[in-house]
Formats: structure tokens, C-alpha cells, sequence
């Protein structure tokens, strides 16, 4: 793993926060029958629902994909009056992922929240983390929308047969993996998710948020030790 990546474009991290987005979609799915991060599946649902009339199933799949945006805003605007002022956004944009996540399944224990309307929060939370934290290796991946990253897998795979050497003189394979890496994390998430909803319903939004966290701790003892943090901007593609 080389040094001159920063700690939110180690490949550990990407398989981090793609197992923290395939979690969350396995709480909005069996919750609400929405995605917290697969829009295009909620743009799909909501064209679907719209032309049948059925409004009320219409209703959620498309505020989720607005939450969706205006989280991505906010992470937005975080990032630029940080970057504005010189200072890292990394960590404080973890904390207010888990903060939403541990603030939304309270509510919901306490019997304040529908869990379909949790999953609106949690699709804010998507947008947020799908804006700010993007990039692995160098390269432009997305954590919480996948199909890009199943295209890129394969893409690499299929070029190491032609060629050994990609990008960066590194190894074909060696990005194929990569990518694999992301859909594991992904995947894994989904499924481990997806038993722990049956078990403890939207407790299970407690995985997600001590992961966020757990990197956010990582991400200040980086700063503590000089070490960058923050995604470097621009970014290349296949």
C-alpha cells in the first residue's frame, strides 16, 4: 500500500465505507423498500410507482433521492469552507454520519420514528459520504453507487490478460483487485446487515455508525501525526 495516498484513499478504507453503505441499503430496503444509496433503483421505483398511480409507494423512493442530493450538498458545503480555511473536513463529516445513524435509530427505539421515514436519514447520510470520500488509490470509485466499480473490476481484469502493467506502472490486477475489494465491502455489508435488521431492526444502523466512527478516529490520528488525510482532488479513470 503505498505512502503517498492519503488515509481516506487506502483500499481498507474504501472496503470500510462500501460495507458501511451496503449496510445501510439492507435497513432502507427491508424497512422501506427503498435504497439508501442505489438511486438509480429509487429513480427506477419512482417512474415505476408514478405511471401505476400508486402515490403513496411513489412518495418515498423519490424523497429519498432528493435526501439523497441535499446530503451530498451539505458534504458540499462542509468541504469547501474547510478547505476554505485550510482545514481537513474528513472527520468532521464521519461524525455527522454516525451522529444521524446513532440519532435515527434512537428515535426509533424510543418510538418517536417510522422506520421509513429513518430511511430518509440514512439516505442523507449516502449522499453525504458518496460526495466526500470518493477516490481509492488515486483513482475515482464510488462507495455507495457500485455499478461503476463492477465496471472497473471487470475492465482491469480484462486488460491484465493484454497487459501486466496499467496505470501508474502498477499491476492490472492489482486495480482489478481493487475494485473487487469495493464490492466485497459492498456486498458483505448487505448481507451482514440484512440478518442483523431480522435480528434488532434499526439497531442494526449501530454497525454502521462505530464503523464511521472507528475511521474518524483514525482519521485524527493521522492528522495527529502529519500524516494526510483529506481525498486528493481530481482523480483518473480506468
Amino acid at each position: 500500500m503505498s505512502a503517498r495516498f492519503p488515509l481516506m484513499e487506502k483500499p481498507l478504507i474504501g472496503f470500510l465505507l462500501a460495507f458501511v453503505a451496503g449496510s445501510m441499503d439492507a435497513f432502507t430496503f427491508f424497512s422501506a423498500k427503498t435504497f439508501a444509496t442505489v438511486q438509480s433503483g429509487n429513480v427506477v421505483l419512482s417512474g415505476y410507482w408514478l405511471i401505476q398511480g400508486a402515490f403513496e409507494k411513489f412518495v418515498f423512493p423519490i424523497v429519498s433521492v432528493l435526501l439523497f442530493g441535499f446530503g451530498s450538498m451539505f458534504a458540499g458545503v462542509i468541504m469547501t469552507s474547510r478547505l476554505s480555511q485550510g482545514k481537513l473536513y474528513t472527520t468532521r463529516i464521519l461524525l455527522i454520519e454516525a451522529a444521524i445513524l446513532a440519532v435515527a435509530g434512537a428515535s426509533f427505539l424510543a418510538g418517536h420514528l417510522d422506520p421509513r421515514y429513518i430511511a430518509f436519514a440514512v439516505s442523507f447520510v449516502g449522499g453525504m459520504q458518496g460526495n466526500a470520500f470518493h477516490k481509492s488509490h488515486g483513482m475515482l470509485y464510488g462507495n455507495v453507487a457500485v455499478t461503476f466499480v463492477v465496471q472497473m473490476a471487470f475492465n482491469f481484469l480484462a486488460q491484465s490478460f493484454f497487459k501486466k502493467t496499467g496505470i501508474n506502472g502498477e499491476p492490472n490486477l492489482q486495480w482489478s483487485g481493487l475494485f473487487f475489494l469495493v464490492l466485497l465491502g459492498f456486498s458483505g455489508g448487505a448481507g451482514i446487515g440484512a440478518l442483523l435488521v431480522k435480528q434488532f431492526g434499526v439497531a442494526e444502523l449501530l454497525l454502521p455508525a462505530a464503523i464511521l466512527i472507528g475511521i474518524a478516529i483514525a482519521s485524527m490520528r493521522s492528522k495527529k501525526e502529519h500524516e494526510p488525510t483529506d481525498p486528493t482532488q481530481g482523480g483518473l479513470i480506468g
